[in-house]
């Protein structure tokens, strides 16, 4: 098997780690952090707090990540040297991960984000660079690939926890146990979605293999990937959408349909484009899918209103209005069975119409957070 398939086990396995041992306690972290900043004691109580029930999470989801990685490389045909040095690497990856990414949000809301958003980006330029010498030179597989990788991850390490330290006394502080209820109340509310979520792009995956092709698979994973040119949008949402909305005092209604907007712009931007100029978007993924201009149209436009119904859902969330989350789960379950019925799920049109789906679901759960918890409490 090329390594190309043991790399996207990988990468894929990556996101999954990443997502399931935060378990959700970005939420109840969010939360605090808007309401006690500036007070920069009670934010250092929340960042160990918020790495305490992060470390407690991992102790019983990183090990199933860790065996099911395992096992999907020996059915890509991993040999067992390759396991295990893959494993190994996913581990510091996991760790690289539990220093920087929550902890930095202390530095979005000291309005640092230009220094966080510089150091990714000379990351980012230094791992394509090295990639590009790896592949120069002979020397580009798997595990030479994901250590470039798990380097550019833990060099972000030293500056983002030097930066945070200067910033609020984490060494000093104390935790407070009502920082740990909170985040340990978000987490129960949100494991279950989180382990749902990472779920869910699978079952697109299994259901368009068992009624689709191995050439509609093989699209719909390209087409997938041009949702990435919306990364930055998320990116954009953690660094100012977010603290600019837990901080808010009043017309907290207005200011999220207002923050959403104001995301949607772009997205709109993009699709419109995509419906102008097809071949564009499809030149970034080869000549192989350069008759899948219907197709590719879907693609844009389900990755822009998952994104959008993420956001809307993580901004309700920063205000500690998570409540009905898990109404998600028997939606997706009845969803499913619907589209069987609905959609033609042997086509990558019908694979993409079944994803916008989910992204409603995650917006109909989120505005019943927004109606019970935010609208029916009367935030001014």
């Amino acid at each position: 098997m090329p390594d190309y398939a043991l790399y996207t086990v990988m990468i894929t396995l990556i996101g999954t780690m990443n997502v399931i041992t935060k378990g959700g306690t970005h939420f109840g972290y969010a939360s605090i952090l808007g309401r006690v900043w500036p007070d920069k004691a009670r934010a250092a109580q929340a960042v160990k707090a918020v790495l305490t029930v992060r470390r407690s999470v991992s102790l019983w989801t990183l090990p199933p990540v860790v065996f099911l990685t395992a096992w999907l490389l020996h059915k890509n045909g991993a040999s067992f040297g390759e396991i295990v040095a893959l494993c190994g690497l996913l581990f510091a990856m996991w760790w690289a991960d539990m220093q920087t990414r929550l902890v930095d949000q202390i530095l979005f809301y000291a309005h640092l984000t230009t220094r966080v958003q510089m150091l990714d980006t000379i990351l980012a330029a230094l791992r394509l660079t090295g990639a590009t010498a790896l592949y120069l030179l002979s020397f580009l597989n798997v595990i030479s690939a994901v250590v470039l990788s798990v380097l550019v991850s833990l060099s972000r390490v030293p500056f983002i926890v030097r930066w945070v330290h200067r910033l609020v006394p984490v060494r000093d502080a104390a935790i407070d146990q009502s920082d740990i209820d909170i985040i340990k109340d978000s987490v129960r509310k949100q494991l279950p979605v989180e382990i749902y979520m990472v779920l869910q792009a699978q079952i697109i995956l299994v259901l368009l293999s068992l009624f689709g092709t191995g050439t509609d698979v093989a699209g719909f994973g390209a087409l997938g990937r041009i949702g990435f040119i919306l990364v930055p949008l998320m990116m954009f949402s953690s660094a100012f959408l977010i603290p600019i909305y837990t901080r808010a005092k009043e017309h907290l209604i207005s200011l999220l349909f207002g923050l959403v907007l104001l995301a949607a712009l772009p997205c709109l931007v993009l699709i419109a484009l995509t419906y102008l100029y097809p071949d564009a978007m499809l030149w970034l993924i080869g000549d192989n899918y350069a008759g899948l201009q219907v197709e590719v149209l879907w693609a844009v436009s389900v990755s822009a209103a998952t994104r959008l119904a993420t956001i809307y859902r993580n901004l309700i969330g920063s205000r500690g209005w998570i409540r009905f989350n898990l109404l998600q789960i028997p939606l997706f379950f009845v969803w499913i069975v619907a589209a069987i019925f609905l959609l033609d799920i042997s086509t990558i049109v019908g694979a993409f119409q079944l994803q916008l789906g989910f992204a409603a679901i995650i917006a109909i759960a989120a505005s019943v957070d927004l109606i019970v918890s935010g609208i029916v409490q009367k935030p001014k």
